[in-house]
C-alpha cells in the first residue's frame, strides 16, 4: 500500500459491508462522518461496523467525526429565493426585522464597514457594503444571481465571533466520544483558541480524540502558524477556502498550509473535489489525477474523498484510484523533504532523523517503533524516511489513530511494555504480522517512558528472524542450511577455526561461520577469494545440522 493515507466520507453508497470490505482492500485508512447529514445513533453504528471489519481484516481503520460548526447564512426569502442583478441596491437589516436580506447571526453584520465584501451562495454573488446605520446596512450586488433560502455567507478575512460548537455539534461530540471514535474534525477554524476550546470540550467529556483543524476561511489561512501549533492534524478544505480566497491562489495556499503544519510535525490532509467526476464516472479525469499527484508531491500525509465515496456510484474504485496514484508517485519520488524549519520538540526530531539516516545508510526494509503514545511514529513520519514505519502499540484505539499518519503501519501487540526484556517477543510479532522476511534489516526505536520526548532513547539495527548469534563479518550476506562437516550436505560451513581446512574446500560453500578468530593472514586469504564469512562468533543458541540461517554481511548477525 501507499504511504499516503486515504480518508473516505461514508454515506449511502459506501455504508455497506461488501463495499467497505473492498475499500479496506484497496487501501482505506480512515472513515469520515459528515454530521451535516446524519441523525443521532449514526456514529455508533458506523463505529461498530468498522470495528467488526478491523477485527476481521486485521486492519486499523479509524473514524473521523466532522462537526458542522456554526455558520453564517441568509434568512428565508418570501418566495424561497431572491433574484438579484449587478448594481442592485439591497438592505441588510440588523434588528431581525424584514428587509431584502437577513442573517442567521445579525450581530455579525454590525461589525461590517463600508467597502467590505460579502460572498453569498458559495461565492457566486458578491455584495459590497455601501453604508450603514443603526438598523440596516446598504449593499450593492456586484453580480447577477439567484439567492436561495439560507444561502451561505462568507466575509473573507474578517473574524466572525460565531462560537466553536452548536448544540447539535455537542450532541455528536458526546456520541463520538461514547462510541470511541479516533478523530474530530473542526469546521471553520479561525484561530488557535477555536481548537483549544474543542480540545477542552473533548477532555471534559473524558475523550482523548485527536483534533483535525479544517482550514477553510481566510482567517484560518492567515493564522495557520498558530493553529498548527495546537492541532493534531490540519485539513486543507479547498471547497470553502476556494470561496474565501481567489481561485488562482488556492493551489499555492495548499502548499503553504502543508509546509507550515509540517514545521510543527503536524500531518496535513488535502480534501475537496479530489476525484469528483467519479461520483458518476468509473474513472477519474486526467486533471483530477494531476491534482492528486500534485497534492502528494506537496508532501500531504493524506487525501480525502467526499461525495465520491458518500453518494457516488463507485466509492471503492475511487479509493483504489487514489491508492494507485499514490503508489506510483511515491515510487518515482521517494525523497520527500523534511521540515525546512522544525519548530517542535528538537530532541524527538533528532531521534527521528537519526532513525531515518541509519535506515538509509544500511538500506533497512523498515523502521520499527515501540510506542505507548504514538509520539515516536508521528515524529518519524514527519521526516519521511522512505521506508514503512511499523509501529508496535498496545491499544487498538492508538493503532486506529496511527493509521492516518503517512508511512505508518500500526501493529497491535499484546504486551503493554516496551522494555528490552520484551524485545525478542515484539520482533517476533513484527515478523509474523508483516511482510518482512528473515534476514531483512530494520531500524528499531524504543526506550523508557520517563524520558522527556515520550520515552524514545534508543536507536538500534536489528535483523528479522530468531537471533542465534553474532560474529565479525567480512563479505556479503549469505544464507542456507548449516553443516558442521566439510563433506556434509549444507550451504554454510560452521567450524571452530581454519585448522584442517583448505581454501579450495571452503569455496564450495555459500559462507563460513568461524567460532574463533582466524587471524589476519587467513582473513586476507579468504577475503581475496570472495568467500563471505564471519569469525570470532558468539552463539546464543546452538546451530544444528540442517538449521536454516541468514547471516548479515554488514552486522555479522545470525538469524533463523
Amino acid at each position: 500500500m501507499a504511504g499516503t493515507k486515504i480518508v473516505a466520507t461514508i454515506g449511502p453508497s459506501s455504508f455497506k459491508t461488501d463495499v467497505l470490505e473492498k475499500m479496506y482492500r484497496y487501501g482505506l485508512s480512515c472513515i469520515r462522518i459528515n454530521t451535516a447529514h446524519i441523525e443521532a445513533g449514526y456514529i455508533a453504528k458506523v463505529k461498530e461496523t468498522l470495528e467488526s471489519l478491523n477485527r476481521k481484516t486485521g486492519m486499523h481503520v479509524g473514524v473521523m467525526v466532522d462537526l458542522k460548526g456554526p455558520e453564517l447564512r441568509t434568512g428565508k426569502f418570501p418566495d424561497g429565493h431572491k433574484i438579484v442583478k449587478a448594481g442592485q441596491k439591497l438592505n441588510l437589516t440588523l434588528n431581525g426585522s424584514e428587509g431584502d436580506i437577513t442573517l442567521s447571526h445579525p450581530e455579525i453584520a454590525k461589525g461590517l464597514e463600508p467597502k467590505e465584501t460579502l460572498l453569498l451562495s458559495d461565492g457566486r454573488v458578491r455584495m459590497r457594503v455601501l453604508s450603514k446605520n443603526s438598523s440596516s446596512i446598504q449593499l450593492e450586488s456586484l453580480d447577477d444571481g439567484d439567492l436561495r433560502d439560507r444561502s451561505r455567507v462568507n466575509i473573507p478575512g474578517k473574524f466572525l465571533p460565531l462560537g466553536t460548537l452548536t448544540e447539535r455539534d455537542r450532541q455528536f461530540l458526546q456520541e463520538g466520544i461514547s462510541a470511541g471514535v479516533e478523530f474530530f474534525a473542526q469546521s471553520f477554524v479561525q484561530r488557535k483558541e477555536d481548537v483549544m476550546t474543542l480540545q477542552k470540550e473533548v477532555s471534559e467529556r473524558g475523550g482523548d480524540q485527536l483534533i483535525v483543524s479544517k482550514i477553510e476561511t481566510k482567517s484560518g489561512y492567515v493564522n495557520i502558524k498558530e493553529i498548527s501549533r495546537v492541532s493534531d492534524f490540519v485539513m486543507v478544505a479547498r471547497g470553502d477556502l476556494g470561496v474565501e480566497l481567489p481561485l488562482k491562489e488556492v493551489a499555492m495556499a495548499q502548499k503553504h498550509i502543508i509546509e507550515e503544519s509540517h514545521k510543527h510535525g503536524v500531518p496535513a490532509i488535502v480534501a475537496t473535489q479530489m476525484l469528483e467526476s467519479m461520483v458518476k464516472s468509473s474513472s477519474p479525469t486526467r486533471a483530477e489525477v494531476s491534482d492528486v499527484t500534485n497534492a502528494i508531491l506537496d508532501n500531504t500525509d493524506a487525501v480525502m474523498l467526499s461525495e465520491e465515496s458518500a453518494v457516488g456510484d463507485y466509492p471503492d474504485l475511487a479509493v483504489r484510484y487514489l491508492n494507485e496514484i499514490a503508489e506510483f508517485v511515491e515510487s518515482r519520488n521517494s525523497n520527500y523533504a523534511e521540515p525546512r524549519e522544525f519548530l517542535g520538540n528538537h530532541v524527538a526530531y533528532s531521534i527521528a532523523r537519526a532513525s531515518k539516516i541509519v535506515a538509509s545508510e544500511i538500506e533497512a526494509s523498515a523502521i520499527v517503533t515501540f510506542s505507548k503514545t504514538g509520539n515516536t511514529p508521528k515524529m518519524i513520519s514527519a521526516v519521511r524516511p522512505g521506508v514503512p514505519i511499523i509501529s508496535a502499540v498496545p491499544a487498538r484505539g492508538l493503532a486506529n489513530k496511527l493509521s492516518l499518519y503517512s508511512g505508518v503501519v500500526p501493529l497491535l501487540i499484546e504486551s503493554s511494555s516496551n522494555d528490552l526484556s520484551n524485545f525478542e517477543n515484539i520482533m517476533s510479532a513484527v515478523e509474523k504480522k508483516t511482510g518482512l522476511k528473515k534476514g531483512e534489516r530494520v531500524v528499531v526505536t524504543s526506550g523508557a517512558p520517563y524520558f522527556l520526548f515520550g520515552g524514545t532513547n534508543d536507536v538500534r539495527v536489528a535483523t528479522i528472524g530468531k537471533f542465534m548469534g553474532r560474529g565479525y563479518p567480512s563479505g556479503k550476506n549469505f544464507k542456507g542450511t548449516v553443516t558442521w562437516k566439510l563433506d556434509g550436505p549444507g550451504d554454510i560451513y560452521v567450524t571452530e577455526n581454519m585448522k584442517g581446512a583448505r581454501i579450495s574446500d571452503l569455496a564450495e560453500f555459500a559462507g563460513i561461520i568461524f567460532l574463533e578468530s582466524i587471524g589476519h593472514a587467513s582473513e586476507e586469504e579468504l577475503s581475496e577469494t570472495g568467500i563471505p564469512f564471519i569469525h570470532n562468533t558468539k552463539l546464543l543458541k546452538s546451530l544444528e545440522d540442517g538449521t536454516n540461517v541468514y547471516v548479515d554481511g554488514s552486522t555479522g548477525v545470525i538469524t533463523s
